[in-house]
């Protein structure tokens, strides 16, 4: 009798353990591939509006793969990257890959275009998807991360109203991808009245010190946004820390850092207007659950642009430049944690 109950309880096991590991098997298979580090707080936002769609969707297998490119971006490493990233598709087999932020586009994505059995998502598009291959794709949908220029020409024109003229504004970035595309966006935008004097991209802080001191008495205001991938002098390695990048500019600018990331007020910036990352999340994740559910196919999924924003502020730095905005924008801030001491 015992060994019977024996019997029967291992073959319960064994069942049961099978169907688990089928179904675990056949359920669906998102990877989201990250371009930067986990530790990034743009990342850790977008994966927060990701979490908001797919929590509770246990019917999908799900996986994540960091790339690390703003920590490391030298050619050998984004080498290494590039590999690590297609081996992490190719070993899991999604149907569906989330792909965020411009290198996860141009280092592993691309090389699955039109690919039979997998879809592409993508998030964080700073560029054209050109490049990608993405415009003709016939698996390719995602949402287009665009700097909200015409919010932040908005803002410009009521700080405007104190100086009772037109700015003049430029923007100062490091070399990475995304701030490359960036500053190539920023100078097809419309920013009248305002006198936009370009974009300038510096590839190390001594350079970035430089073209500050250069840009120092011609300015208004000097937009921000990347300046984590700025080495202290071409050629060494690692980087320097942000807050010191900001620290120094604030410090020896003499007008106002206004931030087109909303961590950049995090790290000193008086004002930031940044694209929405948990848009970004959200938007993107919701796309792949309709792909993977078999709701929608890629050719009923237009891709988007950005259309919500963030604002961020400093209540120091808006002390110190004597600087009123509108309450509802400081409101705004509070509500969502990105109003800074």
């Amino acid at each position: 009798m015992k060994r019977s109950v024996r019997l029967a309880m291992f073959f319960f096991f064994v069942v049961t353990g099978c169907l688990v590991l089928w179904e675990n098997y056949h359920k669906p298979r998102l990877l989201v591939l990250e371009s930067y580090d986990k530790d990034y707080v743009w990342t850790q936002e977008v994966e927060e509006g990701i979490a908001r769609e797919l929590d509770g969707n246990h019917w999908v297998t799900i996986r994540h793969h960091y790339m690390r490119t703003k920590r490391f971006s030298d050619a050998p490493s984004l080498r290494r990257a590039a590999a690590a990233g297609r081996k992490a598709v190719d070993d899991f087999r999604p149907q569906v890959i989330l792909a965020v932020d411009d290198y996860a586009q141009k280092l592993v994505a691309r090389y699955y275009v039109n690919k039979p059995g997998i879809k592409i998502v993508f998030a964080g598009v700073n560029g054209r998807i050109e490049p990608y291959g993405y415009d003709h794709a016939a698996n390719v949908t995602g949402i287009l991360e665009r700097k909200q220029i015409a919010a932040l020409r908005e803002i410009l024109t009521i700080l405007a109203g104190s100086a009772g003229r037109p700015l003049k504004v430029a923007y100062l970035s490091d070399p990475a991808l995304s701030s490359r595309c960036n500053v190539d966006t920023a100078a097809e935008c419309d920013w009248s009245p305002h006198d936009y004097l370009g974009g300038y991209i510096v590839p190390d802080f001594v350079r970035w010190q430089k073209k500050v001191r250069e840009l120092a008495g011609g300015l208004d205001y000097l937009l921000v946004s990347g300046y984590r991938k700025l080495p202290r002098r071409l050629g060494e390695e690692g980087f320097v820390p942000p807050k010191e990048v900001m620290a120094w500019t604030v410090a020896n600018l003499k007008v106002p850092v206004i931030g087109m990331n909303v961590f950049n007020s995090r790290d000193g910036a008086m004002l930031s207007v940044g694209v929405s990352p948990y848009e970004q999340g959200e938007v993107a994740a919701k796309m792949a659950l309709d792909l993977l559910s078999g709701r929608r196919e890629v050719k009923d999924i237009p891709i988007k642009r950005a259309s919500q924003y963030v604002v961020s502020m400093s209540e120091s730095a808006m002390a110190r430049y004597r600087v009123k905005v509108p309450r509802v924008f400081e409101a705004f801030a509070r509500a969502t944690d990105n109003f800074y001491p």
